[in-house]
């Protein structure tokens, strides 16, 4: 299911989906349906275009967003524990804790929280791909150079996916009793974690980071494209994309062992 998911987002990435369009339309003009490929051409290009620009990136990250503004400390709830989903850190061959990458925020938010005293608990989540340290491990350095004590951290550092990241977090927080959470995580990742994490069981406060759509025009025309705007569209389009394949498989209802906890 963890292919399913990623084969799907690679396919519907603006820069895969225009390349596979523009290969299509070679084979065609090679066979000569002249128009047919002209117009997958154009289309290939526009849709890559299109994504590239402020107005791209804007419209499919905004219906995702939007349900989840920012909000201060003070205005959350305080909670039985706070969970960090990865994304926020990567191995590196160089650094000796890990880089922090766009999702950074996501765990200085969850920081936050603690020294906020919204809840006595981290837990950090998110397992590897690549063979190298768990990025829940990644993260636990990081808080404990800023002063968290290891303590106040749990670790799950097995899963590979969202759902796995709700599964195995269940298992953690189930024998203390947690049932309240405040989830740290992207806005344009939240609305499949609130719904995967809320199906195991959990009562869930949306403490949404990392917004993307700018408040402010920048110094580049939006119409202009961007690398920048294709990344924040390609997260977008893997966010739907996710979602959907999520919902087809059943993954948003409670299981059985969930609805008993």
């Amino acid at each position: 299911m963890l292919l399913l998911s990623k084969i799907t987002s690679l396919l519907l990435y603006p820069l895969s989906f225009s390349l596979f369009l523009l290969l299509l339309a070679f084979l065609l003009r090679l066979r000569g349906a002249r128009a047919r490929s002209a117009s997958l051409t154009l289309i290939g290009a526009l849709w890559l275009y299109v994504c590239s620009t402020e107005f791209g990136a804007s419209a499919l990250s905004r219906p995702l967003e939007s349900a989840y503004p920012a909000f201060a400390n003070e205005e959350l709830p305080a909670a039985q524990a706070i969970v960090i989903l990865g994304g926020a850190t990567a191995e590196s061959r160089y650094g000796l804790g890990g880089d922090l990458n766009h999702a950074a925020d996501r765990l200085w938010r969850g920081a936050a929280l603690y020294y906020a005293e919204k809840a006595p608990l981290i837990v950090l989540t998110g397992g590897t791909l690549t063979g190298g340290r768990p990025e829940a491990l990644l993260m636990a350095q990081k808080l404990r150079e800023i002063g968290i004590p290891d303590t106040a951290m749990l670790r799950e550092a097995e899963s590979r996916t969202t759902r796995e990241n709700a599964q195995f977090t269940r298992t953690l927080l189930q024998a203390r009793g947690i049932s309240h959470i405040l989830l740290v995580t992207s806005a344009t990742h939240m609305r499949r974690s609130i719904a995967l994490f809320s199906a195991q069981g959990f009562s869930v406060t949306a403490v949404a980071t990392d917004h993307q759509i700018p408040l402010t025009a920048g110094p580049v025309p939006g119409w202009l494209p961007t690398a920048d705007r294709l990344a924040r569209s390609s997260r977008a389009i893997h966010e739907w994309a996710g979602y959907q394949v999520y919902s087809w498989l059943g993954y948003f209802s409670p299981d059985e062992s969930a609805a008993e906890a």
